[in-house]
């Protein structure tokens, strides 16, 4: 297992292409990020000129079902920008958000510990108000990003969908120039089949050995980090309603478990701490969910 970034991201900012308006202070932001067309508006308030130009531009994150189309699985497609965020996002990063994606938008950022822009528009203040107070009101102590497989990346389009599926199939990886000895598994891009590739991954791992492993759901996705005393599980449900049942098993003795979920109630059930792993319930999984376990 090897640690390498910390997670301490700032909160997701605001950018917005519009003049004042009551609905952005009433959903929470006292600043906001504008273009310089807008500049002259917003003299006298907080606000900070950015050129959108000069950003690195991400899609909002999702997931889409595409039940009617044949293919070798059936399985919904988790739009995510974690493969991006993998590989390091070099300047600031604007993520224009869709209508409803925004408040995920963020959360995804949070996950994965960049700092980004969110564009969001009228429709999507609130909900992004509300979960940058949700992510205010997490720990804020970094942690180390815990993985135990080096993914050689190339910066082909192939890497790209390898960590994609890495990341949908909860493998804890992390980036390398090169194979790093002190990881249980190194691979490199393969091309082709993405689930194939990831199953193989998997196989040389072995389910023993994964640092994390999350059961009924193809939608939710997990980060993980902690030190030495502590696991902080990230879970972003890229579905578009709360996901019932969902099953956590961490590697390691954590019997103190804390789960905090945006806009729920959330609490760890039927936890099971045996020798090599420590398993819980979260009977809902809202769109942002952290847990916080200790010895």
């Amino acid at each position: 297992m090897s640690a390498l970034l910390l997670i301490a991201a700032a909160l997701p900012g605001l950018f917005v292409d519009a003049d004042p308006a009551p609905g952005i202070r009433e959903a929470g932001f006292d600043c906001v990020s504008i273009p310089a067309a807008r500049a002259e508006a917003w003299k006298g308030q907080c606000a900070t000129v950015v050129d959108p130009d000069k950003a690195v531009k991400l899609p909002a994150p999702g997931v889409r079902y595409r039940m009617n189309e044949a293919r070798a699985s059936s399985a919904p497609w988790v739009d995510t920008n974690g493969a991006r965020f993998a590989r390091g996002v070099k300047g600031p990063a604007l993520i224009a958000a869709a209508d409803g994606k925004a408040a995920l938008a963020a959360a995804e950022a949070h996950a994965f510990g960049v700092d980004v822009l969110v564009t969001a528009g009228p429709k999507d203040w609130k909900a992004l108000g509300e979960m940058r107070k949700f992510l205010a009101s997490l720990p804020s102590n970094p942690l180390p990003v815990l993985a135990n497989i080096g993914f050689i990346d190339d910066g082909t389009p192939a890497a790209t969908e390898d960590m994609k599926l890495l990341l949908r199939r909860n493998l804890m990886f992390r980036v390398v120039t090169a194979a790093d000895p002190k990881l249980d598994v190194n691979v490199k891009p393969k091309g082709g089949d993405p689930s194939a590739f990831a199953y193989e991954v998997r196989q040389k791992v072995s389910d023993g050995k994964r640092l994390l492993r999350l059961y009924g759901s193809e939608v939710v996705v997990a980060r993980l980090s902690g030190d030495g005393g502590t696991r902080r599980v990230a879970l972003l449900n890229y579905g578009n309603r709360v996901v019932e049942g969902v099953r956590v098993r961490v590697l390691g003795q954590w019997p103190k478990i804390t789960a905090r979920g945006f806009g729920e109630d959330v609490k760890a059930t039927d936890v099971v701490v045996e020798a090599e792993a420590t398993e819980f319930s979260l009977p809902r999984v809202p769109a942002y969910v952290v847990v916080e376990m200790a010895r």
